[in-house]
């Protein structure tokens, strides 16, 4: 594929560059090459993981791409917290390790539900924060006027086990209890990938995303003006695009990035 038309190659993560702790065939030839030829590119993802958690996790993989090429949702909600409710938002974290260490220094963290709250981040109900203890904590912080974000609107995720609550399901459960709706920073929401534009310094429209999720990647890039390409190898399956919508069709499609 011919990148030269494009200001910068956006890759999703999941799916896409890697599955589990494996990378997937192309994967790191194809971050090779855009070194190789100095393309400006960034991976992105709607993992609740801090961008350095990310770039720990591509090194196990022997794929090296540092922090300043790693968004992710996670980092996308501290931004947006840091930049509606900052500085030294009062945050209550319901989700990741990650979201504790970009915020360290940068926030102060509710422990209880007496305390005057901001916002309540959100990731899945499987994430080391989101014990029932803390669930009823953040419900009743909520409920006294908090802001519920949630890390990303993803209904589901695969994991070993096979198909896990996401973030999207727990926020919906959340957001009903405290009669609030919640805002989502990742994909496919407009804020993520405009966020990600203005730190690359580039207009969206000039753009091309490779991703393997018609909801969540492709729908969210063509959003925002971007050319896209979808590969076979994480959720959205050939027999899918048969009866795709418009907005959910790709620009090209790859069975994986050995073919990009």
């Amino acid at each position: 594929m011919d990148f030269s038309p494009y200001d910068a190659v956006l890759l999703d993560l999941d799916g896409t560059i890697y599955h589990e702790e494996h990378g997937l065939p192309g994967a790191a030839q194809l971050v090779a090459r855009l070194w190789r030829e100095g393309r400006k590119f960034a991976c992105l993802s709607n993992s609740t993981l801090s961008p350095n958690q990310i770039a720990q996790r591509l090194r196990r993989m022997h794929i090296q791409i540092d922090t300043d090429h790693i968004y992710s949702a996670a980092a996308a909600a501290v931004d947006y917290v840091l930049e509606k409710h900052g500085p030294m938002p009062r945050v209550f974290n319901l989700a990741t390790e990650g979201i504790e260490e970009m915020l360290q220094g940068k926030a102060q963290f509710v422990q209880g539900p007496s305390e005057q709250c901001d916002a309540v981040i959100a990731g899945s109900m499987r994430n080391v924060y989101a014990t029932v203890d803390r669930q009823r904590i953040a419900l009743l912080l909520l409920r006294a006027g908090a802001e519920l974000v949630g890390i990303c609107p993803d209904r589901v995720y695969p994991s070993v086990r096979g198909l896990e609550f996401g973030v999207g399901a727990h926020c919906a459960m959340l957001g009903y209890a405290a009669n609030t709706t919640p805002v989502f920073c990742g994909k496919p929401q407009d804020i993520f990938f405009h966020k990600l534009c203005q730190k690359l310094k580039v207009d969206p429209r000039r753009c091309v995303l490779i991703g393997d999720n018609l909801e969540s990647d492709i729908a969210g890039a063509k959003a925002v003006g971007m050319k896209t390409v979808l590969v076979l190898t994480g959720v959205t399956q050939l027999r899918d695009l048969d009866q795709a919508p418009a907005h959910l069709r790709p620009d090209a499609v790859a069975g994986d990035l050995t073919e990009l």
